[in-house]
């Protein structure tokens, strides 16, 4: 239920933004997706990555405004449900909230039912240069790469560089990419958003089964950042082991411009399209 002091915008979905604002608070709202959150395996359903980088957004908010001193760091989304391409409710609480650090529990719903579940960690942002590596100077994203080849609305709304493989080579690969689109009209993401929106990608750059033989989607998401992310830009170096059970993982490295930042493992059902 939203409640009172909510702020409301038109029930209008732009092709610029995954999603609209039909109304929200500090602990949530409801939000129309955009048809370019559409997924490979259906045209109905969202791609993972725009309901993961809504909730994490959802997580960001809801933490007591006066501390702007928090950076979210790591993400756990559990996958319960498909979420469809349409109305989805977001709804975020505190676990925890201390000096250092902040847990916030997040869940996406559609009809209401669970859709994704997920927690997000904060962690207070203090001057520890002088213990890590010095990150040197910036990389320039390379341009005119192959695109990934994919063929579905979600794929669209990313500029790809492929350095190596592609959605359609079997194998590891090595993409940057950037989003072409905002979440929300008027914001900027931040860098956990901008994270799981690709990297919820990794199966599919380093996916190893024919796609139209097999389906490999993933239950869940984790990404763990070391650091701010940097940049627009963010380079997915992914690779996917088959178990002999039904299931596989698909796991990354993240950077940015300056080099590594973070990583990301998922968990895939496999099972045959024919079905």
């Amino acid at each position: 239920m939203i409640r009172q002091g909510t702020r409301t915008s038109l029930h209008r979905v732009s092709v610029e933004n995954y999603f609209a604002v039909v109304e929200e608070n500090e602990t949530g709202g409801r939000y129309v997706a955009a048809p370019g959150t559409a997924g490979p395996w259906n045209a109905q359903l969202q791609h993972g990555g725009p309901p993961s980088a809504l909730l994490v957004r959802a997580a960001e908010r809801c933490v007591p405004a006066h501390d702007t001193h928090l950076c979210a760091v790591r993400a756990a989304v559990e996958f319960v449900g498909p979420v469809p391409v349409g109305e989805v409710t977001v709804n975020a609480s505190v676990v925890r909230a201390a000096r250092t650090a902040a847990l916030v529990s997040v869940t996406v719903s559609a009809h209401e039912r669970v859709c994704l579940h997920g927690r997000v960690w904060l962690v207070r942002d203090r001057d520890t240069t002088t213990l890590s590596p010095s990150l040197g100077q910036p990389v320039t994203v390379p341009s005119g790469l192959p695109d990934l080849g994919g063929d579905f609305p979600y794929h669209d709304t990313i500029e790809w560089q492929a350095v190596r493989g592609s959605m359609r080579t079997p194998g590891p690969g090595l993409v940057w990419a950037r989003p072409l689109h905002s979440l929300i009209a008027g914001e900027v993401m931040s860098g956990l958003q901008r994270v799981v929106l690709i990297g919820d990608s990794a199966s599919g750059i380093s996916a190893t089964l024919d796609w139209d033989v097999w389906s490999f989607v993933n239950v869940d998401l984790d990404v763990h950042l070391s650091r701010p992310v940097e940049g627009d830009w963010v380079l997915i170096d992914a690779e996917t082991d088959v178990g002999p059970s039904g299931s596989a993982l698909a796991r990354s490295t993240v950077s940015d411009v300056l080099g590594p930042v973070g990583v990301t493992a998922q968990t895939l059902v496999i099972t045959p399209r024919n079905l």
